[in-house]
């Protein structure tokens, strides 16, 4: 007669084991570095795009049009804003500067042409160029070319993102950088 075999095999035993230590290091994995850096990638990619369509619309509309920061809560009423020096405060806006004086005038014939989402609170943005992006019919640009840095962490600098404009207009995203926010 055959005995029954109670228990597991030494084989069951490691395959279950094993099992269960992987569903325990996806489950406690910090994925907020990879977050981080995917939201500051991300961030400039739209900026890169805001930026090349400003140029087209500049070269295509014979205009100066602007890029800068600004109050979201102006813009969404549509007053007139001056443009920050702080690319951190409020929302990045294109405009057309009918009167070109590098501040939105709706009164002048200001039109806003597009608008981006404010960056997270815990996030800074800086631009080592001029206060305002300004794109002249050529799509060139008047005011000095720079580089933007964005920091997802106020506390670290390990993932900051950098993305630079040329006098000629073009927007490059340069990726992973030490520079920081300050």
């Amino acid at each position: 007669m055959k005995s029954l075999q109670r228990g597991f095999t030494l084989l069951e035993l490691m395959v279950t084991i094993a099992i269960v230590g992987i569903v325990a290091v996806i489950a406690l994995w910090d994925s907020s570095d990879m977050l981080e850096s995917d939201r500051a990638e991300s961030y400039l990619l739209e900026l890169k795009r805001t930026l090349s369509f400003a140029r087209a619309k500049a070269t295509s509309s014979d205009e100066l049009v602007i890029v800068c920061a600004g109050d979201t809560e102006s813009i969404e009423q549509n007053k007139s804003i001056f443009c920050s020096r702080d690319w951190s405060l409020g929302s990045i806006f294109v405009f057309v500067d009918k009167s070109p004086n590098g501040t939105f005038n709706p009164g002048q014939g200001d039109i806003i042409l597009r608008v981006m989402e404010e960056i997270p609170n815990n996030s800074s943005l800086s631009f080592s160029g001029a206060r305002v992006i300004r794109f002249e019919t050529s799509g060139m640009i008047r005011t000095d070319p720079g580089t933007f840095v964005y920091c997802p962490s106020k506390s670290s600098n390990d993932n900051n993102k950098a993305l630079s404009i040329s006098k000629s207009g073009t927007a490059m995203y340069e990726g992973t950088t030490t520079k920081t926010c300050n």
